[in-house]
This record gives structure tokens, sequence and C-alpha cells, in this order.
């Protein structure tokens, strides 16, 4: 590394004022790359999620956490196998190929973009530093997936309205209960209940039904905005639509 660059390294420091921007490529379940552009600052972060042909597909925002804006300054500053630069031609982020060995973060501070790489030739480099920074990234970018309470109820009870059981004839939703297991991502447990105007489960257009005032309780699962799991009365599936 040249003195140059080992001078600039000395005085970065990141700031309240900075914004911190990694790109991350994931395949989702149908073998398609979308693109997590993840923003964030001392106030907020921003998660912007993009399909494979670059259209928005979803974005999220959350305030910061204020302890968790405390450790880029320890993780991007002062380590020698970090090299800093500053250039309006800085890439926003290389993505994290396997073995690479490398992992870009950019850092908007002050008028100017700053790319900062881990060097793996470093002799000072150590693979729990990289793990380190590239953790506190994923955890910022599942924070930011994180619904709210509200959020939560809202997603699922469009979920259950839109689902054959209720769509059929149900009416009278109502929550029960929400409770919220303390993981990242964390995993929301809801109960409704409602009420049917005839018995069974699921779409029954086809079926002769006698009209029989029948109650329901749904407990759904709900992680990463995604219902996982959804029991009607402790019989019936409504995401595959069958028996339990």
């Amino acid at each position: 590394m040249s003195s140059g660059c080992t001078e600039q390294q000395d005085e970065f420091t990141i700031s309240d004022n900075a914004t911190i921007i990694s790109i991350k490529y994931v395949t989702n379940s149908s073998n398609n790359t979308e693109k997590q552009v993840l923003v964030i600052n001392s106030t907020s972060m921003d998660l912007s999620i993009y399909d494979p042909t670059n259209e928005l597909k979803a974005h999220y925002t959350r305030p910061m956490i204020k302890y968790q804006w405390k450790q880029p300054p320890y993780m991007l500053t002062g380590k020698p196998f970090l090299k800093i630069s500053s250039s309006s031609e800085a890439q926003m982020i290389l993505p994290d190929l396997p073995d690479s060995g490398t992992l870009e973060v950019t850092v908007l501070q002050d008028g100017a973009i700053h790319t900062i790489t881990i060097d793996s030739g470093s002799s000072e480099y150590q693979l729990n530093d990289k793990y380190e920074i590239q953790s506190y990234i994923d955890t910022q970018r599942l924070l930011a997936l994180e619904p709210s309470e509200e959020e939560t109820q809202k997603i699922t009870e469009q979920w259950i309205t839109s689902m054959p059981t209720y769509s059929y004839d149900g009416y009278n939703l109502t929550l029960e209960e929400h409770i919220v297991l303390d993981t990242l991502p964390s995993i929301h447990g809801l109960t409704y209940t409602f009420t049917s105007s005839h018995e069974g489960y699921g779409d029954r257009s086809d079926e002769v039904l006698t009209e029989v005032v029948t109650n329901h309780t749904i407990r759904v699962s709900l992680s990463q905005r995604e219902i996982r799991k959804a029991i009607i009365d402790e019989a019936w599936d409504e995401i595959t639509q069958e028996p339990v």
C-alpha cells in the first residue's frame, strides 16, 4: 500500500453524516437473480429489491437503530488491510463472489465517494474481519426487511381474506393474539378467528352446501413479510389447500 493510501486511510473516519451503500445479488427460489441495494445512514436503513430486468420489485424503509450505527467506524477504519480510495468513478460495490477474497463497500461522505476494499492479500487480513463486516451488512439488510407489528397484521389479513376459505364466505375476521419471537429474522405468530356461512374449507363453489354458520380459528406464521404456515382449526392447511 502506498504512503498516499496510508495517509488517506489515517485521515478517513466515518461521520454521522455518512451514507453506506451495499449491493447484494441473491438467487431466489425461481432461480432468478435479484439485486438488493441497501442504503444506511445515522437515521435510516433503506432496502430496494430489483428483479432480473432491474425493475423495482419492493422497497422498505426503517429507522436506524442507534447502537447499530456505532459499529461501522469500528469496522471500516484503522485496519491495515483496508484500502481507502476517493473517486467519482468508484463503483458502489462488487458482489461478494464465492472465494473471491474481496468485499467492497461504498461510503458517501462530505461530497466524496470512498470505496473501502478488503485486501485479502494483506498479511494483516483475517477472515473473521471480513465476516464481521459482511455480517453487519447482512444484519442491516434483515432489519430493513423487518415489518412492524401493524405491517405484519396488514400483510396477514390481506392474505387470509384473499385465500379460498375466507374469500368464499368468510366474515368478521378478528385478531386474537400476536406474538413475536425474538430472532432475526423475527417470526410472528398470529391467531385470528372468523365466521363462515357454510361448513368446510377452501373453495366450495362446486359443492352443494347447506347454510350453517361456522366459527373458525386460523393460526398463521409470518417471517420476512411472507406467510410460512397457516392452519385453520388444526385441520386444514390454507397454503396447500389440503387437510392437515
